[in-house]
């Protein structure tokens, strides 16, 4: 709790005293001099007993939902309770709020005896991708003359995250690759004849119709034919983080187009049975970029996401280990020595679809550069289908755009 300080009134009722016990001693007055002690003394009785009134007040926020989507709304609840011995006075609660989330909420926390709690709830709309902090909650109080103010901040908070846009995109584009839908895992052939990938040991219960007489020959042991296993097919996201390449600014930037275009991929290929990798700097950073996540992870990352000055490099380097048979990359134009590094991502007899950002049109520029269309022509060349994306195109038209352009295959 801050220390008890004067209010402009409190500050006004010391200085009118000390200045007329002044004038009254100057003038031989001792009634207007005792006036101007009692005005004088009153503000510092008030500091006083600010210090003794501190408060014991704990609160317990609950926001639901915590995930939201741009334009969504949450409802977050307080239930503010007075753990001390002693009844609390009349308070102004004023709750801490990013800008983004909307107004900071006020309300008046009424006298509350020892054990008493007072609930109150308020609404926040997620409007700008990003984690936000709910809280803390400050109190205000005031003596009954509004001499003194003191204020309290109990620190717990809660966070808030707001998804990125999600456009719908045209699940035709990837059965023209040949890549929807999920695929079966083949069997494969033992040496001695039998199919090893394709037989287990025999369980009580199992179907008598399901054994597998050569491999229990060969085994000794009664072994079964196993259902055919369905693999989800892997893809890798991949995202540029470097500050210094991107153009724009707030949700008109390059970076902005990109986290949106992987944040509708992610929920595209999730709908059609594929397991997701990201390969993004915050990612890489926690050691995640290899590794298959919840598409509820993959946009909370992409949530998250910042200009970063990590190393594009180590991004791309942890994309090549995610053993995936798909890749999508939204990058920044300007890739110099990481334009190979990028060509090596795309798997070997997979698909490459690469949305390359001209970032000179976020900007000013109307006409792809010279140097984004010597990069799209290396990663067709190399086998990777990519579309040159401007400012202003939404996602939807890139991702029918990226297959539609001539690809050479590598």
């Amino acid at each position: 709790m801050r220390s008890p300080r004067l209010t402009t009134r409190g500050q006004s009722f010391l200085a009118a005293g000390l200045t007329i016990s002044l004038v009254g001693m100057v003038l031989g007055f001792p009634d207007i001099t005792r006036i101007g002690d009692l005005l004088a003394v009153l503000p510092v009785l008030a500091l006083v007993a600010g210090w003794r009134r501190t408060p014991q007040i704990s609160v317990r926020r609950t926001v639901s939902p915590t995930l939201l989507r741009p334009g969504q709304s949450a409802d977050v609840h307080l239930d503010i309770r007075n753990t001390g011995t002693t009844t609390t006075v009349l308070q102004l609660a004023e709750e801490h709020l990013d800008p983004a989330l909307g107004r900071p909420p006020r309300l008046l926390l009424p006298d509350m005896r020892p054990g008493e709690h007072h609930q109150a709830s308020y609404r926040v709309r997620g409007a700008t991708r990003g984690g936000y902090r709910v809280g803390p909650l400050s109190l205000r109080q005031e003596d009954p003359f509004g001499l003194t103010t003191s204020r309290l901040e109990l620190h717990a908070t809660a966070d808030v995250v707001v998804l990125p846009r999600v456009e719908e995109l045209d699940p035709a584009v990837l059965r023209r690759l040949g890549v929807a839908g999920e695929g079966v895992l083949p069997h494969s052939v033992g040496t001695q004849g039998e199919d090893d990938a394709s037989t287990r040991s025999y369980c009580e219960g199992d179907d008598l119709r399901r054994i597998h007489w050569p491999a229990t020959a060969h085994r000794g042991e009664l072994m079964v034919r196993q259902e055919e296993r369905h693999a989800r097919r892997r893809a890798v996201l991949v995202l540029d983080p470097r500050p210094a390449a991107h153009r724009g600014s707030g949700e008109d930037s390059s970076f902005e187009w990109a986290v949106s275009a992987l944040a509708s991929a992610a929920v595209h290929l999730h709908r059609l049975g594929f397991s997701l990798v990201l390969a993004s700097a915050g990612t890489a950073a926690q050691g995640l970029a290899s590794e298959p996540l919840p598409v509820q992870a993959v946009l909370r990352h992409l949530a998250l996401a910042r200009p970063d000055d990590g190393d594009l490099a180590g991004v791309l380097r942890a994309a090549r280990h995610a053993r995936a048979g798909m890749a999508v990359a939204a990058v920044a134009d300007g890739l110099g020595e990481n334009l190979p590094r990028l060509v090596g991502v795309r798997p070997t007899g997979g698909v490459g679809l690469l949305l390359l950002l001209d970032t000179a049109t976020f900007t000013s520029a109307t006409v792809p550069g010279r140097r984004t269309q010597e990069a799209a022509t290396r990663a067709r060349a190399a086998g990777w289908h990519c579309h040159v994306t401007r400012h202003g195109e939404s996602v939807h038209r890139a991702w029918a755009e990226v297959t539609r352009g001539e690809r050479v295959r590598s």
